[in-house]
């Protein structure tokens, strides 16, 4: 599965990659980007997750992105989840476990996993 991340500040970032990458290894892999370059990234990357603020560039029609966790950190760290064919959730102070489950629900319902 593959997990774009495009949060600012660039600690942010790093820090949920690397959690991600722990908690995750046999995904095929976790990339970061700037924010304001999320268009590109995942025109090349095919990402099947976005994790982004909500400043974050906004990314072509063309691209298709199965599953988004925007986080809004003006908003307490709230975060708007958008699932593949299933109607948007918003999480309050979201937390890693909250981003862990987002990743497994991404690929059970993308990938078929268990």
């Amino acid at each position: 599965m593959r997990i774009l991340v495009a949060v600012a500040p660039k600690m942010y970032r790093e820090t949920l990659a690397h959690l991600l990458r722990r908690d995750r290894p046999d995904d095929d892999g976790v990339r970061l980007a700037d924010p304001q370059a999320l268009d590109r990234e995942a025109a090349s990357y095919r990402p099947h997750l976005i994790v982004c603020n909500d400043n974050a560039s906004e990314v072509s029609e063309e691209v298709s992105v199965p599953s988004w966790v925007v986080i809004r950190f003006h908003d307490h760290l709230s975060a708007s989840v958008f699932l593949d064919g299933q109607d948007t959730r918003l999480i309050q102070d979201i937390a890693l476990e909250d981003l862990i489950w987002v990743v497994e629900e991404t690929q059970r319902l993308v990938l078929g996993g268990s």
